[in-house]
């Protein structure tokens, strides 16, 4: 599949047209991790789903501007929140990123990965993905440079995120 080119820039990220409170959720500028940490009053964890060299999608390997054939640190995580997931989140590290000081992304562990890109890195642009045929949810993807070089985290919004949203808003 290919995606319709989306991406938006900071100064830009209010023009994506989605409703509330998922412009909220998708468009924040902050740490996801600090978010979800005080809706779910500190019952949170990072659930390593796998992690491991790969060769990233085809849409993945575009978007980072690598060679197709070219293997990436692929990590799948599940952030679960008072006992549930409430996002699931994939991050392709090039290996150029992961040297020097960005070596330490490939031993994050359970610990998540915003805990480093929100020290030290910053987001360059976002692409919001639509739930629609192919795609149950609400996706954002992210182009973050971390000690210069570009990494790409993707974070699917479920279900779960959002009734625990309406029941204890928070301001993000």
């Amino acid at each position: 599949m290919t995606l319709t080119p989306c991406w938006l820039n900071p100064p830009r990220y209010w023009q994506a047209s989605l409703s509330y409170p998922y412009k909220n959720w998708l468009l924040s500028r902050g740490s996801l991790t600090a978010y979800l940490i005080a809706l779910s009053r500190g019952d949170f964890r990072v659930q390593v789903i796998h992690q491991g060299w790969h060769k990233p999608t085809r849409d993945e390997a575009l978007t980072l501007k690598l060679p197709l054939q070219q293997r990436a640190w692929v990590r799948e995580v599940a952030l679960v929140c008072q006992g549930q997931v409430w996002v699931q989140a994939r991050s392709i590290i090039p290996l150029k990123t992961l040297q020097g000081k960005g070596r330490r992304l490939r031993f994050l562990g359970s610990r998540s990965l915003g805990s480093l890109l929100f020290n030290g890195g910053q987001r360059q642009e976002m692409c919001i993905l639509p739930a629609n045929r192919q795609r149950a949810y609400w996706t954002r993807r992210s182009r973050f440079r971390y000690a210069g070089q570009l990494l790409l985290v993707q974070e699917t919004f479920l279900p779960a995120l959002f009734v625990a949203f309406h029941q204890h808003k928070i301001t993000l």
